[in-house]
């Protein structure tokens, strides 16, 4: 996120103290525009900062990157050390070139964390960012909205004509899909960051106090209620250095007659339904923040420790884990013989699902992929986060077939129907790039927006919708920060 940039700029200029340049350019030599391009893989994207000196002898940065939604973007004041052609700015370090006036270096880690890609800038009379259209399609006004009372964070389930969503002050409410009216509310012991699973008239689902639920669907009378983390989760804001933007927990699988779940403490777990007793217990590196996927005897699943695991569905023995450089907070999609999956370092992946060998990686430029994907008829369908968009990928081979700007930051799994894609986005108040949030229905062909709704900013923090949507009974369900559910037609 654009925010761990910021934080590591303020970082090194309090930890460097400013240097006056000896022998290479003065900071009025540098003061001014400078754009150009940066590159990986063979695929470019636009640059560019100005430099203006401050009073104290520091330069103050502002960046503009059009597929981040950069624009004059102030990053901090920064400390300039110069020597020869030898230029740093903080976390910028370049070679300058006095006679073609260019800059030449690589991104920051705090942009694009893993690879080195080449920066070339030069200077330039000023930016002139490209103008970002204002979105299309219709305004579209909820059917039906249900106040839970507290922030949503999850996206709802849909089944039996019932909607449910977890809300933060721990409750789980059952709503008439067709009428948004509550049937029932559950209480568990701790915030609710998971989608409830329903499965034979049964709902499964964890709570931040540590303990999985299985509740009767109809009622929400609980059935049974087990520990699979041994303290209660604790998240962090995210204005807080030490956050791990660990703003979901994971969703429970029903498969084969077995649950399966992921643990913020770093475990994937199967367990029985009817008991909720372990049959066994895999530990991976770190947490695993997102559902397993079950497909063909084997579970997916990746972690915060960066890699995906392919486990053994019957025994929970490891088959195979990749490296992919980068935390994973989202559920692997199965793509009959590739498994598709995101993560913090910028790449979507394709990993063989037998092996766990990569057969093609896409680069998003600057940007996390949170979004879990959705694959319909051999086409991935995955949000971003900084780069506020959805794509549409072959998943046998990576290649795009549309990229859609959704202005916010799409965080959830998208649902697909034969025509379009439904997501919601989120944004936060103050935040660099400006997002907005709400619901959006694009056309699944294009990626044009068909219908979209607009959710108000919020004076501090996080608003809009961050979880993914559920479809059911003609209606798209999204859930919200503002602590209402509600729903639209398709």
């Amino acid at each position: 996120m654009i925010a761990v940039l910021c934080l590591s700029l303020s970082a090194v200029v309090a930890s460097q103290a400013t240097a006056p340049p000896t022998g290479g350019p003065t900071a009025a030599e540098l003061a001014g525009a400078w754009s150009g391009t940066v590159e990986h893989a063979g695929e470019k994207t636009p640059f560019a900062l100005e430099l203006e000196p401050a009073a104290d002898g520091k330069m103050l940065l502002k960046a503009t990157v059009p597929s981040a939604h950069l624009a004059g973007t102030p990053l901090g004041r920064v400390p300039l050390s110069a020597e020869g052609p030898k230029v740093k700015l903080g976390p910028f370090a370049f070679d300058y070139d006095a006679a073609a006036k260019t800059l030449t270096g690589v991104v920051p880690e705090g942009f694009a964390p893993v690879y080195k890609l080449p920066l070339l800038l030069r200077k330039v009379e000023r930016i002139e960012p490209p103008a970002r259209p204002a979105p299309g399609g219709t305004l579209a006004e909820p059917v039906w909205s249900y106040d839970a009372g507290s922030p949503l964070w999850p996206g709802p389930s849909f089944a039996g004509g019932l909607v449910f969503t977890g809300a933060e002050d721990g409750q789980l409410h059952a709503v008439d899909a067709r009428t948004g009216q509550k049937r029932w509310s559950f209480r568990a012991g701790g915030g609710v960051r998971t989608r409830p699973a329903a499965e034979g008239g049964a709902l499964f689902f964890q709570a931040d106090d540590g303990f999985l639920y299985r509740l009767d669907a109809a009622s929400g009378r609980e059935t049974w209620r087990v520990r699979v983390v041994e303290k209660p989760v604790e998240r962090l804001p995210f204005d807080n250095p030490k956050s791990r933007y660990d703003r979901f927990g994971s969703d429970v699988t029903v498969a084969a007659g077995r649950l399966y779940v992921g643990t913020h403490d770093g475990h994937v777990l199967a367990l029985d339904p009817k008991t909720g007793a372990r049959v066994w217990d895999f530990a991976a590196g770190d947490s695993v923040l997102a559902a397993p996927a079950v497909d063909s005897g084997r579970v997916y699943a990746g972690s915060y420790d960066k890699h995906v695991y392919a486990l053994d569905a019957a025994t929970g023995r490891l088959l195979w884990k990749r490296d992919t450089q980068g935390a994973v907070v989202s559920t692997p999609a199965v793509a009959g013989d590739l498994v598709v999956v995101g993560n913090r370092c910028y790449d979507l992946l394709g990993l063989q699902a037998a092996t766990g060998e990569v057969a093609w990686t896409r680069y998003v430029w600057f940007s996390w992929i949170e979004s879990s994907a959705t694959v319909r008829d051999g086409i991935a369908y995955v949000g971003s986060s900084d780069a506020a968009s959805v794509g549409a990928f072959d998943a046998r081979s990576g290649r795009p077939r549309w990229q859609a700007d959704v202005y916010g930051w799409a965080w959830g799994q998208p649902a697909a129907t034969e025509e379009r894609v439904y997501l919601g986005t989120s944004s936060q108040a103050g935040y660099p790039s400006g997002h907005r949030a709400g619901v959006m229905a694009l056309e699944r062909a294009t990626g044009r927006i068909a219908w979209r709704y607009e959710s108000p900013a919020a004076a501090k923090g996080a608003f809009g919708f961050p979880g993914s949507p559920a479809l059911g009974d003609g209606l798209v369900f999204v859930s919200a920060l503002d602590g209402r559910l509600y729903a639209f037609k398709l």
